[in-house]
C-alpha cells in the first residue's frame, strides 16, 4: 500500500501515541484516571515549547518539509507540529508511570546524585562553549536549569526515576526523530559530522546554530531539548497529581 507522503508526519505522531494510548486501559496499570494531570503536563510543557518553537521556526533555526505535512498551520507551525507536542509526552508521561509502577523494588532513588551533576555540567559547558549557537545554548542551558531546580531546589523524589525512564524512552526517542530528520537515518553513521549530506527531511535544522553533530540524523541538541520537554511536562503532572492528593485527603 503507498501512503501519502504528505502524511508522514502525521504518521511518525500516531505510531508513538496509538500504542501507549490503548495501554492506558488495562486494569493493571489504569493510566487512563490520571489523564487530566497529563492534560496539566502537556499544557505545563507547551506555555514554554509552543512559543520556542513559533520563534525558532520564523526565524529560520528549524522548519518542515511541505512534502511531509500536510499543509494545515496553525500560528505558523504544521498541525502535525502541534500534535507532536501532545503525542510524545503522553507517551513518555506513560513510560514513566511504568517504571513508577513496575519498578517498585528497583534502588533508583539515589541516581540523581551522580546523573544530575554529569548532565548540569555538560549542558551548561556546551552553553558556554557554543554561546554563539542559538539552539545549543537554549536547550542545554534551560535543561540544566530546570534538572538543577529538580534535584537540588525541589529535592523532588521523581527525578531518579525520570532518568531511568529517560533512558529507556531513548530507544523511540532516536528512532522517531531519527525519521523526523531524515527518513532513512539508519544509513548515516552514528556519530555523523556532516549534516549537509542529510536528505528526505521531515524537519529540517539550520546547522548554524547547533553544534553540527547528529546521533545518525539527530542533532545532538536535540538530548537535551527532549529531556527539558519531557522533565517540564513531568513537572506539571506530578504538580497536579500531588494537589489532587491534597484534596482527596
Amino acid at each position: 500500500m503507498n501512503i501519502d507522503p504528505h502524511y508522514y508526519y502525521l504518521l511518525v505522531n500516531a505510531a508513538c501515541f496509538i500504542f501507549p494510548f490503548g495501554l492506558s486501559f488495562l486494569p493493571i496499570m489504569p493510566f487512563y484516571k490520571h489523564f487530566k494531570s497529563v492534560l496539566v503536563g502537556m499544557l505545563t510543557m507547551m506555555a514554554l515549547f509552543i512559543p520556542w518553537d513559533i520563534y525558532f521556526t520564523h526565524i529560520g533555526i528549524w522548519g518542515f518539509n511541505p512534502a511531509y505535512i500536510t499543509g494545515h498551520y496553525i500560528a505558523g507551525l504544521p498541525i502535525e507540529e502541534w500534535l507532536f507536542f501532545i503525542c510524545i509526552p503522553f507517551a513518555c508521561l506513560y513510560t514513566y508511570e511504568c517504571v513508577r509502577y513496575f519498578g517498585k523494588n528497583l534502588r533508583t532513588a539515589h541516581y540523581h546524585r551522580w546523573i544530575s551533576p554529569i548532565i548540569i555540567g555538560v549542558a551548561l559547558l556546551l552553553a558556554i562553549i557554543h554561546y554563539d549557537h542559538f539552539y545549543t545554548v537554549s536547550s542545554s542551558f534551560l535543561c540544566a536549569a530546570l534538572v538543577f531546580w529538580h534535584t537540588y531546589v525541589k529535592k523532588s523524589t521523581s527525578i531518579s526515576t525520570f532518568f531511568v525512564a529517560w533512558s529507556i524512552l531513548l530507544i523511540p526517542f532516536y528512532i522517531s526523530n531519527g525519521v523526523l530528520t531524515g527518513l532513512d537515518f539508519y544509513q548515516y553513521p552514528i556519530l555523523n559530522f556532516h549534516p549537509h549530506e542529510i536528505v528526505d527531511q521531515i524537519v529540517w535544522y539550520n546547522n548554524d546554530h547547533n553544534l553540527g553533530l547528529r546521533i545518525w540524523s539527530v542533532p545532538a541538541d536535540d538530548f537535551f531539548y527532549g529531556m527539558l520537554m519531557v522533565l517540564l511536562a513531568l513537572t506539571g503532572y506530578e504538580w497536579h497529581l500531588g494537589q489532587n492528593r491534597i484534596i482527596n485527603k
